[in-house]
């Protein structure tokens, strides 16, 4: 049985390539949460996998903060590990490759990635040509769930929130054990999983675009990665994005991309999908 995973910082989805059938995980970023965690938690995989009586004969893995040799070959030794079979077996890509090929396949064009982080890429339908963004939820990821979240919990616990989008969000509160700001921030302090938690507060966001300060929000952090990453390539290729973020945010994103000059070529609504289709007609 031949398997696609599809990893991200929120879940990672395995996808079976001949049927199709879909399991998920928990989400999986070995350069936050640090290797020791990353073989426990394909530990668990593979124990789902068991309890569905589900094998792996062969393994495309797509993740995060794979981008160097030597972490990708850490990678294939743990999933060798997790799940039994050969690491001859298992082929590990940087996300950034999963989106590209989602995204086009083999044709040339431009990927923004807009999830729990953010990236982008020029694809010319075999390799990256060029790379701009990433590098974390402290120290980019601009436009991805993570830095909504963490403007939107910078802006509350500085009382910046309106009244009306405070209210509501405390309704909705995605974490009830934090009954103000300051327990939200402790919260976000002391988890695990940082940039999850953060991105946590997107689809309450998501809910209230059309708020104008929500709006003028997603907007300037949707202007910023785009400054970061593919506006000085915008006239070299189409831009297609995916991600949750890209999904919920469909509207302003394409606006924003083309209020700058990108040439907008949609949404791709299931990078797992997306894959299915390239492996089963490129192997």
């Amino acid at each position: 049985m031949v398997w696609i995973g599809e990893a991200g910082a929120t879940k990672t989805d395995w996808i079976e390539l001949s049927t199709g059938r879909l399991l998920r995980t928990e989400g999986l970023n070995a350069e936050i949460e640090g290797w020791e965690q990353a073989a426990q938690k394909l530990q668990i995989a593979a124990c789902h996998f068991q309890r569905e009586g589900l094998t792996i004969n062969q393994l495309h893995y797509y993740g995060p903060a794979l981008h160097q040799p030597k972490s990708r070959e850490f990678m294939r030794r743990l999933l060798s590990e997790a799940f039994g079979i050969s690491v001859d077996a298992i082929s590990v890509y940087h996300d950034l490759i999963g989106a590209a090929r989602a995204a086009w396949g083999t044709q040339k064009g431009i990927v923004g990635i807009l999830g729990t982080g953010s990236n982008c890429a020029l694809w010319d339908g075999t390799h990256i040509q060029k790379q701009a963004g990433g590098h974390g939820y402290l120290l980019g990821d601009e436009g991805g769930g993570a830095d909504l979240g963490r403007n939107f919990l910078s802006a509350l616990l500085h009382g910046e929130v309106p009244a009306e989008v405070e209210a509501a969000f405390w309704q909705e509160n995605p974490y009830p054990e934090a009954q103000t700001p300051l327990e939200l921030r402790s919260l976000t302090y002391r988890t695990q999983r940082p940039s999850a938690f953060l991105g946590g507060f997107a689809p309450f966001l998501s809910r209230w675009q059309q708020h104008p300060w929500v709006e003028a929000l997603v907007r300037e952090r949707i202007r910023r990665f785009i400054q970061r990453t593919w506006y000085s390539w915008r006239q070299e290729a189409a831009i297609r994005y995916v991600g949750g973020v890209a999904q919920a945010f469909q509207k302003l994103v394409q606006e924003e991309t083309e209020r700058i000059g990108g040439i907008w070529a949609g949404v791709v609504p299931n990078v797992g999908v997306a894959l299915l289709t390239y492996h089963r007609q490129y192997g």
